[in-house]
């Protein structure tokens, strides 16, 4: 049965033990896929389609006031992928996504679910791909990375990403958190009806739902972050056919150059993550891109 524990926060508890589970959307609230097949797997629940077996499973859905909206955060506010750092959650909360925020901490820590998927899309074009914060092959988080159909997982055991966002505080708590890239915005595949078969296999995967048994997909392509670019000026202009999320360069490619024409060049072979295309996400003293190697295993810890 589906009970709503607070805005925008829903518990299904089979009354059987199991898996603890939180599927977390729409932490940007222009990412619509997420939304909406999150929201539509809320009322599935709430209508008796879908039933659990066993285990429980709190639903987030983490910023309606910016869906409202359609967009990234709300009218006024931040990102509130970046307001689940320690020192933000310590802090008197001023802004709309810190508030929502501290909300956030207190259904997880009320829940306690052993496993978060926070699921998203990207602003550039790219494909889908899976973030983690120990190594790359880590068997707890193994465990959910083959429920979900991306191809490519990317660990960041470091916190380069800086340990600001949900994904992050689960695992510096030393559980399952995976963010998970269903897709470019922009891309026609990228549907609420696909992003919501990804989480019914979470679900079905994890043998929590009725009558239903999940898909595997163990084969992935490994990636780690060890570096970034750093911006360091003004006017970045990306070289043709540069900066593509995931693409795979050779040491020595210039990735582009500063209005002042001083070149940025990457020292040794990498793979590119969440390059900052838009002008409006370039911000000097923070990364450009970050970097990614390929790994056959996991050098760092959680």
């Amino acid at each position: 049965m589906l009970k709503e524990i607070g805005s925008g926060a829903w518990i299904v508890d089979s009354g059987a033990p199991g898996s603890r589970v939180c599927l977390s959307f729409g932490v940007h609230g222009n990412e619509r896929a997420p939304i909406d097949a999150g929201k539509r797997l809320v009322e599935r629940f709430e209508c008796g389609e879908l039933s659990l077996t066993s285990g429980s499973v709190l639903f987030v859905f983490a910023n309606p006031r910016a869906a409202e909206e359609n967009q990234r955060w709300s009218d006024g506010g931040v990102d509130l992928n970046r307001c689940f750092h320690a020192s933000v959650l310590a802090r008197e909360p001023a802004l709309h996504e810190e508030k929502r925020a501290h909300e956030i901490i207190r259904f997880l820590e009320s829940f306690e679910p052993e496993v978060l998927v926070d699921f998203h899309c990207t602003v550039e074009p790219g494909d889908r791909f899976m973030i983690h914060h120990p190594c790359a092959d880590d068997p707890a988080h193994a465990q959910v990375t083959a429920l979900l159909e991306a191809g490519v997982i990317l660990a960041d055991p470091e916190l380069r990403f800086g340990g600001v966002s949900l994904d992050e505080w689960m695992s510096t708590r030393g559980r399952v958190g995976i963010c998970y890239e269903t897709g470019w915005m922009g891309d026609p595949a990228n549907t609420p009806e696909a992003v919501y078969a990804e989480m019914v296999n979470v679900l079905a995967g994890s043998g929590m739902l009725d009558g239903r048994e999940g898909n595997s997909y163990p084969e992935k392509r490994r990636l780690e972050l060890f570096s970034a670019v750093t911006c360091d000026g003004k006017d970045f202009i990306w070289d043709p056919g540069i900066g593509e999320n995931l693409q795979p360069l050779a040491a020595g490619t210039r990735l582009g150059a500063y209005g002042d024409e001083r070149e940025v060049v990457i020292g040794e072979d990498a793979t590119l993550v969440f390059p900052k295309k838009r002008p409006e996400l370039v911000e000097r003293g923070k990364p450009l891109v970050l970097l990614a190697r390929e790994t056959n295993g996991g050098s760092g810890s959680q």
